[in-house]
């Protein structure tokens, strides 16, 4: 399977939108038009499509938790694959490109992630990469981490 991960541009921006979840997962995710644009208000931000080969299947957006005070932590905030490829392996190669290049990024010893309740699949999915609980929050999210450094 050969996934490779790109930034998302003026040229390619459109594959992003044309991505589609199924309604239930709307409840757990932000559709990447919604991400794209909201990130565009953010410096710090990082956008990047999901292909296999020239196809687009995948979006995912990670930034420096500065929000939470973190500045040595990535926080993955949003992860999709499009509804036609799920259950296929992407998003797992999808991920392990992401910690490989989040690894190589200065100043950066862990990765967190926050999982919506109702939404135990990406709990499973991303404790098989190490991630671990850390809190549950006051709204029923799940924080995991994973520390590398």
């Amino acid at each position: 399977m050969a996934i490779n991960l790109r930034d998302i541009t003026k040229d390619n921006w459109v594959d992003m939108i044309d991505l589609e979840i199924s309604k239930e997962q709307e409840r757990f995710v932000a559709l990447p038009s919604e991400a794209i644009a909201a990130s565009k208000f953010y410096d710090h931000y990082i956008n990047r499509g999901i292909y296999s080969g020239d196809k687009p299947v995948g979006f995912i957006q990670y930034y420096p938790n500065l929000g939470d005070g973190k500045p040595n932590e990535i926080f993955i905030d949003q992860l999709l694959i499009d509804v036609s490829v799920q259950g296929q392996g992407y998003g797992t190669e999808a991920i392990k490109l992401a910690l490989e290049e989040i690894k190589q990024l200065k100043g950066f010893n862990s990765v967190s992630i926050c999982c919506v309740e109702g939404h135990d699949v990406m709990k499973a999915f991303f404790e098989r990469f190490d991630f671990n609980v850390v809190e549950q929050d006051e709204y029923d999210k799940t924080i995991m981490e994973l520390h590398f450094a």
